[in-house]
């Protein structure tokens, strides 16, 4: 067995410095302390005011006889109670773990109960470190002093190694500066490393996210197989104003508005079919669609969309037809009788008449121009168009075919011979907040196919229509007086490709050289079909609110009756297609829960509730004065420190608070020896002056790093 001088490191015969002292209970003398009287202490210079306390006033608070360990005081209860709140705190955290829990699924507005949950997840990160760094240094400390209470005892690197785990960092430097029980210490780092772990999950409890949900939806869609304002003379007068007004406006938009998705009155607009042949779905890229990508500028009304806002959004097919015209250029610089020739009596009927005045005479009459009966009524535009709507091919199932002409200044015309067909469609339509209604995708509808011939399509079906249309056409944004005209129309310049100034005056001049043969299709396709589309419904158009629903005046129907009749509305409103299986798609903010980060804060919580609640308990069985941890414990048994007998009961706390005005310093207390010895003395405040047990000064000397010590 090792001997004492081995254990503490002394050589063999080394005689080390262990004067005992004996104290005196104060009330055996007044007048002397352990053979030093008060009077002498103070004649040896002793300053009150300088020392941290005179035995005067050590005495009346120090114990006057044995005592119990921690008696029960009232600074006991209130470090008991402060002991049992601070066990039952990792509670909240559970509580906030349930209440996630609970959140999950639920929706974000409105919700009182998630917004305080959200704002005490943002203050847990700061909380429970804090909470954390109380409770598990506490129980270290307390199973410090319940470990030396044991009749086996402790080792010393083992209890030093619990005492100075007071936080992660404390942990880890004596881990390293012991180096002792590796075991212990690296349980203890895993222990404090649950501290930002759990601060961390109790922030991630619960996030915000989008739930999706579908449902039935009936909406309403204005049908394209509706009757035209112009199918009749009566309803041509009342309507030919409103529908010059829409196609107007829709040619006057700006461009970029020509190139969007839904038209000014944000309904969507019918995309043309890249392929009319194809019944497949053709994906719509909205990005990279052009005016011309576009049947009309004038779109479909959307009716019947309850709650649209930012959380709802529909999809729903809806039928249509558009008239898609194939042109190609029969001659340019076309003189008046050489434009006579192709368009002969017998063929072409729209009789109508456009008058080519020369060296104003009356000239040759072309078809185009609206002439009463007696005299001409002054209607000029710089273009005509005809059509063969009641020859014997067409009215067997053939195409309907159309002759543009356009005039070139010098009595002259570029001839244009169009075929046109009715295509019919399904439009897969997307509506959503803030962007309103839009084609997704689009294709030929299957019935009926567009190669049957388009006598039964609602744009030929009969002639008052076709004729309408075409007489009405080149006037629809504008027209001349007195003549012939001077300078092109309007919509002579927008197929001239004047098209974002159409409405500015140019002199007639000879058709441009560079414009294709697609290219004035698809225009004349789009100016053609907005001025028919104008016309089905020319009075509520702009009433285009996608929340309403149908009103009266209304015509409402199940599909549209195509290839059969029209859909007779009136001029007062428009048909209406019911769509009794679109898609209603809600989206809300509800909670989320992230399950992994719910696991982790309840098992970081659990470790800390078992130290909290064992941490209690070693508190209230531990038969030991708190004094392991203390600056105040360095003066238990000190020969350097003057103070009264006994108190050995007295925990570190109390007696810090009786010696609270004592001051000490570290120093050699040999300071003539060649090798001295360090202690911790009372000072009198004197420079190399300390106090020993039994009140006398004795010389000390500040420590020096050149100097060797015992």
């Amino acid at each position: 067995m090792a001997s004492y001088h081995e254990l503490n490191h002394l050589p063999q015969g080394q005689v080390e410095y262990d004067e005992r002292l004996q104290f005196v209970p104060v009330s055996e003398t007044t007048s002397s302390y352990n053979g030093a009287s008060i009077e002498d202490v103070s004649q040896k210079g002793l300053d009150k005011s300088m020392t941290a306390v005179a035995y005067e006033e050590v005495a009346p608070e120090w114990p006057q006889g044995p005592q119990k360990i921690a008696p029960k005081g009232y600074i006991w209860w209130i470090g008991t109670i402060g002991d049992f709140i601070l066990s039952v705190t990792p509670v909240a955290f559970f509580v906030i773990a349930a209440l996630a829990v609970q959140l999950e699924g639920q929706p974000t507005e409105n919700n009182k109960h998630g917004e305080s949950l959200v704002e005490a997840t943002k203050l847990a990160p700061t909380i429970y470190p804090i909470v954390f760094a109380a409770v598990a240094s506490r129980f270290y400390k307390i199973l410090g002093l319940w470990s030396t209470t044991r009749s086996r005892g402790i080792s010393i690197g083992a209890l030093e190694q619990i005492l100075g785990s007071q936080s992660f960092a404390g942990s880890l430097f004596r881990l390293f500066s012991v180096r002792s029980h590796i075991s212990l210490g690296i349980m203890i780092l895993l222990t404090w490393a649950l501290s930002p772990l759990g601060g961390q999950s109790s922030s991630r409890l619960i996030f915000k996210t989008i739930q999706v949900s579908d449902s039935k939806a009936l909406v309403y869609y204005s049908t394209t197989d509706s009757e035209s304002a112009f199918a009749s003379a009566s309803d041509l007068q009342v309507a030919s104003t409103a529908t010059n007004s829409l196609f107007t406006s829709s040619l006057m938009a700006a461009e970029e508005q020509r190139r969007s998705m839904t038209d000014l009155w944000a309904r969507p607009r019918i995309p043309r079919l890249r392929n009319p042949s194809n019944d497949t779905w053709q994906t719509i890229d909205q990005a990279a669609m052009t005016e011309m990508d576009y049947a009309s500028l004038i779109g479909i009304k959307i009716l019947g969309l309850g709650n649209f806002n930012s959380t709802t959004s529909y999809n729903l097919t809806a039928e249509a037809t558009y008239n898609d015209l194939d042109c190609k250029q029969v001659q340019r610089g076309a003189s008046v009788n050489e434009t006579l020739a192709y368009i002969p009596v017998d063929r072409w009927t729209t009789p109508k008449y456009y008058v080519d005045k020369k060296n104003d005479t009356t000239g040759k009459r072309l078809p185009g121009y609206t002439e009463s009966s007696g005299s001409p009524d002054n209607k000029r535009a710089s273009f005509f168009v005809t059509s063969d709507f009641s020859t014997r091919e067409r009215t067997s199932g053939g195409h309907l075919h159309i002759m543009f002409g356009s005039h070139e200044g010098d009595h002259t015309y570029t001839l244009y011979n169009c075929t046109l067909r009715n295509v019919p469609l399904e439009i897969d339509i997307l509506c959503s907040s803030p962007l309103g209604c839009g084609a997704q995708r689009v294709r030929r509808s299957k019935s009926p196919q567009w190669d049957h011939g388009d006598a039964h399509s609602p744009f030929t079906l009969q002639i008052p229509v076709v004729h309408n249309i075409l007489v009405n056409f080149p006037f629809a944004a504008g027209f001349f007086d007195n003549g012939s005209p001077t300078y092109q129309s309007t919509i002579d310049n927008y197929l001239r490709g004047i098209t974002q100034f159409p409405f500015k005056l140019n002199y007639l001049s000879p058709w441009p050289t560079n414009i294709t043969d697609e290219a004035f299709s698809r225009r004349l396709t789009l100016l053609l079909n907005t001025f028919y589309y104008a016309s089905l419904d020319p009075f509520t158009a702009t009433d285009s609110n996608y929340s309403k629903f149908p009103v009266d005046t209304d015509h409402i129907v199940t599909q549209p009756v195509y290839p059969g009749g029209y859909l007779y509305s009136g001029y007062q409103g428009a048909s209406m297609v019911m769509v009794d299986n679109a898609t209603k798609t809600t989206r809300r903010e509800i909670y989320g829960l992230n399950r992994q980060w719910v696991t982790i804060l309840v098992m970081c919580t659990s470790i800390l509730q078992i130290l909290s609640l064992v941490g209690l308990v070693l508190r209230l069985t531990t038969p030991a004065p708190d004094i392991l941890d203390h600056a105040s414990s360095l003066t238990r048994e000190n020969p350097f420190i003057p103070v009264p007998r006994g108190g050995s009961a007295i925990g570190g706390p109390e007696r810090a608070r009786i010696l609270r005005r004592m001051r000490v310093k570290m120093a050699g207390v040999r300071p003539d020896d060649q090798i001295g010895y360090v202690a911790l003395v009372a000072t009198t405040g004197v420079l190399d002056q300390g106090v020993n047990a039994y009140g006398e000064v004795i010389p000390t000397r500040a420590l020096s790093r050149w100097k060797l010590y015992w």
